[in-house]
């Protein structure tokens, strides 16, 4: 998704509304739609149709009108079947102002990552929803059905007559090239249809346009000239792809091209590191295991000269050891492990060349190698959480969550813990991570945690992380937490009306919740609605999706 078009995200206050009955302390209110929950209006999206796997489903959505009114502080994206749980296509907005105008809302990630598996055929909806600062979520939503047919959706309740399409793409020069080189990306359609493509470039788990779409020609064909890819560090490699949207999606079905892999390199050629085991696994105990790597050069029959760093880790997240550093002969190297313990291991081999300036820097890795019999039952995760920046903080801070679950190949949910309530909705595990961001808009010392669910418990089990501890200071430096300077608690200056306590140990905290989904958080232990000033809503860092 495009960098260029991410606006302002939400800024939702959290209260403990106890003397309503609306919350009970320590209790989570989620977003959940209401089952029978009537239309404010349609949808309009970017694109018609196209894959349940494109990254993102489609550019952006945009509700028929402005939210109701009072209703318009923060605005979602969501998706689901009609009258079911609905799940996040896109990052939440705030800072009000959605009952003004029609509220446009960028999708973030795909169909399949939005439901967490595969979309069977079907019916599904896409809602765009509103909420007040004080009485949540508006019960009606704008909505737009889709239907998913096989490996691709569209707009409608049925999958009707449209033809399949395939879009292929080639990159001129592709491969390897130097800096400032330009590309030309064409893209084919077959059959030949009337409509226009999306050229797109993903690295690093970001992806972004390359320009706007391109008509389709009579000849089905679409180029996309000049594209120059920029270089980060010394090497780096996109993936490239098209994504065909037709004129008539009654006609022609939208498709993706499969992705072609350039390489932008500075200095040397780019390398490839190659990592095998023997035995293969899993391995008897006691066995010693060789470790090969090989190493080669692009466009290079040569191999590159250099040495190459074998090292390991038991799976389940310890810290990386070094096994030995082995120089390069005729392009491999190898080296011998023993004396592992029955276990599943993590091994990888980088190599790092004599001279940094003829040939870049690669390596490989062998996950979940076991040792010995498997144990039964389910293999044990563990879960790490890291919140930057830092500790203390003053209030209005952007904080980023990260967790990160090893082994990285289990599957499942992240769920954000401050104390025992629930923040948003849980955010899948993507490559052993899965991350959140918030802004904390309430002084006060807060700790936060990760609890990893697996999606298959019979392969992995459940993992709860690190306690982080982190304090929000008053931007005028006060930071007692009940707004009068004094630190006792008692709301005023002078120590009158009392309230009983911070909002560290007995208050509401607000938190904005700047990933997936929007929740009420009561930690109170009486009757209290904490407000506070607005302030300026900071800019979005991009989000890593998938995570998604």
């Amino acid at each position: 998704m495009s960098g260029q078009r991410r606006r302002s995200w939400l800024a939702l206050a959290l209260a403990a509304l106890l003397s309503s009955g609306i919350l009970a302390a320590g209790v989570l209110v989620g977003s959940a739609t209401p089952a029978l929950a009537a239309s404010l209006g349609t949808v309009t999206l970017t694109e018609q149709g196209g894959a349940v796997d494109d990254n993102p489903m489609f550019t952006s959505a945009t509700s028929a009108a402005a939210c109701p009114a009072t209703y318009g502080e923060n605005a979602g994206l969501r998706v689901g079947r009609p009258g079911g749980a609905y799940q996040n296509l896109g990052r939440p907005l705030g800072g009000g102002g959605f009952d003004q105008a029609p509220v446009t809302i960028e999708a973030n990630r795909s169909l399949t990552t939005a439901l967490g598996a595969a979309p069977t055929d079907g019916v599904y909806l896409i809602i765009i929803e509103c909420f007040s600062l004080t009485a949540g979520r508006h019960v009606d939503e704008f909505q737009l059905e889709i239907v998913v047919c096989g490996t691709t959706w569209q707009v409608g309740t049925s999958c009707g007559t449209a033809q399949e399409t395939r879009t292929t793409l080639t990159a001129e020069p592709g491969g390897s090239i130097a800096p400032e080189t330009p590309v030309t990306l064409t893209a084919t359609v077959t059959p030949a249809a009337a409509g226009s493509v999306l050229f797109r470039r993903t690295a690093g788990g970001v992806t972004e346009d390359l320009g706007e779409p391109v008509p389709v020609g009579a000849d089905g064909t679409a180029a996309l000239p000049g594209v120059i890819l920029p270089l980060v560090s010394t090497q780096i490699t996109y993936a490239l792809t098209a994504r065909f949207t037709p004129s008539d999606p009654a006609a022609f079905l939208a498709s993706t091209s499969d992705p072609v892999e350039v390489t932008v390199f500075t200095g040397g050629k780019p390398t490839t590191t190659t990592l095998s085991a023997d035995p293969a696994s899993p391995a008897p105990t006691g066995s010693a295991i060789t470790l090969a790597a090989t190493v080669a050069a692009t466009g290079e029959e040569q191999p590159p000269a250099g040495a190459v760093t074998f090292r390991q880790r038991p799976e389940a997240g310890a810290a990386w050891t070094d096994i030995a550093t082995v120089p390069l002969a005729a392009g491999a190297a190898r080296t011998e492990v023993t004396g592992l313990a029955d276990g599943r291991y993590d091994f990888e081999a980088r190599f790092v060349p004599d001279d940094p300036e003829a040939y870049g820097e690669s390596s490989d890795g062998l996950g979940g190698y076991q040792v010995g019999a498997a144990p039964s039952g389910p293999r044990e995760t563990t879960t790490t959480l890291a919140v930057t920046p830092e500790s203390p903080q003053v209030e209005g801070a952007e904080l980023t969550l990260a967790a990160t679950v090893a082994p990285s190949a289990a599957t499942g949910t992240v769920t954000f813990r401050l104390g025992t309530a629930q923040i948003g909705d849980p955010v899948t595990v993507a490559s052993g991570t899965a991350i959140l961001i918030l802004v904390a808009d309430v002084v006060g010392t807060y700790a936060l945690t990760a609890v990893f669910t697996p999606a298959d418990a019979t392969a992995y089990t459940s993992s709860t992380s690190n306690t982080v501890t982190v304090e929000i200071t008053a931007e005028d430096g006060d930071g007692d937490g009940d707004g009068d300077g004094d630190g006792n608690g008692d709301g005023d200056a002078d120590g009158n009306g009392g309230g009983g306590g911070s909002l560290a140990s007995t208050g509401a905290p607000l938190v904005a919740i700047g990933a997936s989904g929007l929740a009420l958080i009561g930690l109170g232990a009486g009757a209290m609605l904490v407000t506070r000033r607005r302030k300026p809503e900071p800019e979005p860092v991009a989000w890593p999706d998938e995570r998604e």
